[in-house]
């Protein structure tokens, strides 16, 4: 195809990918809104806790949690659709999305958590959990009731008229008597299906009381039918089952690719690349590390104050550390794999793996190329993601989570948290998926356009443990996406698909900042993990050295050396057929490739 021609179709597609996510997927992002930065939140949590509590916050320490309320996003989206239950969300003013603040001390059970919108900043939510010795004065039920009542109509103008009573629960400890009530909205009902035996959706607001204190509130929170919950999990099996499925898969090729490279572990290929994957390997590590350290709120919010702070979190920073480091090693073998099979399976297609630029440079005009189609390959799957799950949602019952959007913001530094995701994910995934596993197939006589899906299909599959109903689907969706990266891969090499996977990744890690440009620092610092690759460009083209080729042969130890001789003589008296003959034969017995590519180089 005429160069000219291919950019302009690219950029066609990359627009009707960017038009596509506008107009299909970005109505599905608008419900959240983070008006209130973390920081605001952590402010308003401590105000209430002083104004209205009397604590004194000093004495605890303070751990944050970005939240969404998955349970009635999904059966707001199964029972109603996306539309419809966004109209809804809207009109009640409810609160999907909310930081959770939590106050506690260590090794005591006393603790508070105050939940506060992200959109409007008003505290939706407390909890005041005391020992279950602790005294509080006795009262009746009816002026429990009148003081719950009371608080509501005072915090959030609480209207009677549109509620009616749903429970009224007490609990008896020793020195104390806790009294529960909650009142139902009479205009919100929703059905999860026809039969009415298998529950509705109900509106509540709630109230736990004990002496002349309100121990716990909620403004507004869906109660979930059991029956749809359990036929949730019910769903979740499938995803399960297929998860295991692609582990399997994964450790069988995993497997394939140790044996590879131990095989080939002093041919000149996996030589002269090792380092740089060793390097990239331990910078997928030391980011993911640095990120259990940028996270470690989650870590201090899941906190149980039975057990020793210091423990706990030296615990939990070693075991958050194990799994990128296998991450790293399970990244590194595949890639070194891949390098060898490429320069087996397609010697001539240089730009599908880094071992041509680690011989020239990196500052180059085709590494640049590369990653401005990684933008607009980026454009197209994500126009493509969002076209498929439209399908989805049209007619095969899809319905999908939100949790993911809070992946990153609960971290000091979300755009970094982004960073790590993007490219550990990039680096990893493709180097198993489409450097190694593509060319595995090739080298073995699969075609192209089999190696390709089976590849993608792996891969696709491997999603399926994303809460995504029915869970089928994302697999579905993913080796959609993992068949057009298999085409860039092929068309226009592994810089291309690392660029593209980077930048979805990270997009989607930091859209929660992106959508909201007031929450201005996390805009602008997710907005510049987006652009780094493009950084990366315009270095390698104000740079490009148009660097020559250094030969594999200046890397010959002497063993390789000697046998580069040795066959050099060998073939000096060949004819073409018995030459053809012999490469064959100099493969099947495991000769190294390079030495193999330079003799019969030479000789042509």
């Amino acid at each position: 195809m005429n160069k000219r021609l291919e950019w302009l179709l690219l950029l066609a597609l990359a627009a009707g990918g960017i038009f596509l996510w506008y107009r299909l997927a970005l109505p599905r992002y608008q419900s959240i809104d983070l008006s209130i930065s973390q920081s605001k939140a952590v402010d308003i949590a401590k105000t209430f806790l002083k104004a209205r509590r009397g604590v004194d916050i000093h004495r605890y320490r303070m751990a944050v949690s970005f939240d969404v309320d998955e349970s009635t996003d999904r059966y707001l989206q199964k029972t109603l659709g996306i539309a419809a239950s966004q109209q809804l969300v809207r009109r009640l003013h409810y609160d999907l999305f909310c930081w959770v603040v939590r106050f506690f001390k260590e090794k005591q059970k006393e603790e508070f958590k105050v939940a506060v919108s992200s959109a409007t900043g008003e505290v939706v939510g407390f909890s005041h959990l005391i020992e279950d010795t602790a005294f509080r004065p006795l009262v009746d039920k009816e002026k429990a009731r009148a003081f719950a009542f009371n608080f509501l109509k005072t915090t959030f103008a609480f209207d009677p008229a549109r509620f009616i009573i749903h429970g009224e629960d007490v609990k008896k400890y020793d020195n104390r008597l806790e009294y529960v009530f909650s009142w139902q909205d009479k205009d919100v009902d929703i059905p999860w299906n026809k039969s009415k035996e298998k529950g509705r959706a109900k509106l509540l607001t709630d109230v736990t009381v004990s002496g002349n204190e309100v121990l716990a509130f909620d403004k507004s929170q869906f109660e979930i039918p059991d029956g749809f919950n359990r036929y949730v999990d019910n769903l979740k099996q499938t995803g399960q089952n297929l998860t295991l499925i692609f582990r399997i898969l994964y450790l069988a090729l995993l497997t394939i690719a140790i044996v590879v490279v131990v095989n080939r572990k002093h041919q000149v290929v996996a030589r002269s690349v090792k380092p740089f994957y060793v390097a990239i390997g331990t910078g997928i590590f030391v980011l993911m590390a640095l990120d259990v350290l940028n996270s470690y709120q989650n870590l201090l919010f899941d906190y149980q104050t039975t057990q020793s702070l210091g423990d706990y979190m030296v615990r939990q920073f070693i075991e958050n550390i194990i799994g990128p480091f296998f991450i790293a090693v399970a990244f590194a073998l595949p890639a070194l794999a891949g390098e060898s099979l490429r320069f087996e399976a397609a010697p001539q297609k240089k730009d599908r793996a880094f071992l041509s630029t680690l011989l020239s440079s990196f500052c180059s005009i085709s590494i640049a190329r590369q990653i401005f189609v990684g933008y607009m390959a980026a454009a197209v799957i994500l126009g493509a993601q969002a076209f498929i799950y439209d399908l989805g949602f049209k007619y095969c019952g899809v319905w999908d989570e939100l949790s993911w959007l809070t992946q990153a913001s609960t971290s000091l530094f979300p755009a970094f948290t982004a960073l790590a995701i993007g490219f550990q994910a990039s680096f990893s995934e493709e180097a198993m998926f489409r450097l190694f596993a593509i060319n595995l197939f090739k080298k073995y006589g699969v075609p192209t356009i089999i190696a390709v899906f089976l590849s993608a299909a792996m891969w696709g599959f491997g999603h399926t443990g994303y809460e995504i109903f029915p869970m089928w689907f994302r697999g579905v969706e993913v080796t959609s996406i993992g068949i057009v990266m298999g085409i860039f891969y092929l068309r226009f090499g592994f810089m291309c698909v690392i660029a593209a996977h980077f930048l979805i990744d990270s997009f989607l890690s930091g859209l929660p900042y992106l959508l909201n440009p007031r929450a201005s620092f996390d805009f602008y610092s997710s907005l510049a993990v987006i652009t780094l690759p493009l950084l990366l460009a315009l270095i390698a083209l104000i740079f490009n050295r148009n660097t020559p080729e250094k030969p594999l042969s200046i890397r010959f130890n002497p063993q390789q050396q000697f046998n580069y001789k040795l066959l050099q003589e060998l073939c000096a008296s060949k004819t073409s057929g018995e030459l053809i003959a012999l490469k064959k034969d100099l493969q099947r017995h495991g000769w190294d490739a390079a030495i193999i590519e330079r003799v019969f180089e030479n000789k042509n």
